[in-house]
């Protein structure tokens, strides 16, 4: 069905090119049976009433049908029909009894048949669009539905305690806070004991290589870098101010994500206004 409301979209929106292109895309009469009648035919065989359609096809398959007019036909409304049936006959057969009183004189889609036909398109071109919209979000890093994915989950968590031990020492106050915005940026929950963990194993005595900073937004979209920015700077600030060494490591980890400088001013002025806790 995808597939389906793609071609026809393609066909919508640019017309001629894609009849010219390999797109079996076609506009037909078709013919649907009604009812039977007691009109005779040619032969004397009593001829079928039938619905006259323009039919939207799509590689051979029918995808709209829109009910034209009546139609008297000998074959049970197959391939053919001998003419054409307008209102007015069909209120004068049907006072002859020659065709059904409950048959409707005016050929037209009923509200069943244009939810059925229609319906189904809407429905097809809401759930591609809605599978769009998935994917935009998915690469731009959002999924309000479940928990960031764990590489770039982690590569934050890893950010914020680099941060952290800026000053060497990293306090109970500061482990807390860290896990509290690991949560509230990647909504996944890490232990004391892991992030202690993480914390100890990092040595930031002699400081990171320009390398290290590009390594920290290797394969991250752009609001994943966003929110490590807004995670480190959240760390730095904690205390209610930045020391020096902490604002050169944002800096540093800006510039190794490729930041713009506006993008960064923006991210800290944002840090900066952001209530601590």
């Amino acid at each position: 069905m995808k597939n389906l409301v793609f071609i026809l979209l393609s066909f919508i929106s640019f017309g001629a090119p894609v009849q010219a292109a390999t797109f079996d895309i076609a506009r037909e009469t078709g013919l649907e049976f009604v009812a039977q009648t007691r009109i005779p035919g040619p032969t004397d065989k009593m001829m079928s009433l039938c619905y006259l359609t323009d039919d939207l096809t799509v590689f051979g398959l029918r995808i709209t049908s829109d009910i034209q007019s009546y139609a008297l036909a000998s074959d049970g409304c197959v391939a053919e029909y001998e003419q054409l049936y307008t209102e007015d006959k069909i209120i004068a057969a049907q006072a002859l009894n020659l065709i059904p009183e409950n048959v409707d004189p005016i050929a037209r889609n009923d509200l069943q048949r244009n939810l059925s036909v229609y319906g189904l398109l809407i429905a097809g071109f809401l759930g591609l669009f809605a599978v769009i919209i998935r994917r935009v979000k998915s690469l731009m890093g959002y999924d309000l539905r479940g928990p960031m994915r764990k590489k770039a989950a982690h590569r934050i968590l890893s950010a914020m305690c680099h941060m952290a031990k800026c000053d060497s020492i990293v306090d109970a106050t500061e482990l807390a806070h860290i896990r509290k915005m690991a949560r509230h940026l990647t909504g996944r929950s890490y232990p004391n004991s892991d992030i202690i963990h993480m914390v100890d194993a990092i040595d930031m005595s002699a400081g990171l290589a320009e390398h290290d900073f590009i390594a920290f937004g290797k394969g991250l979209r752009d609001r994943e870098k966003d929110l490590m920015m807004q995670g480190i700077l959240s760390v730095a600030i904690a205390s209610g101010r930045m020391q020096p060494n902490e604002h050169e490591f944002a800096t540093a980890l800006a510039y190794g994500l490729g930041m713009p400088g506006e993008d960064f001013r923006r991210v800290l002025d944002n840090a900066l206004a952001a209530p601590t806790s």
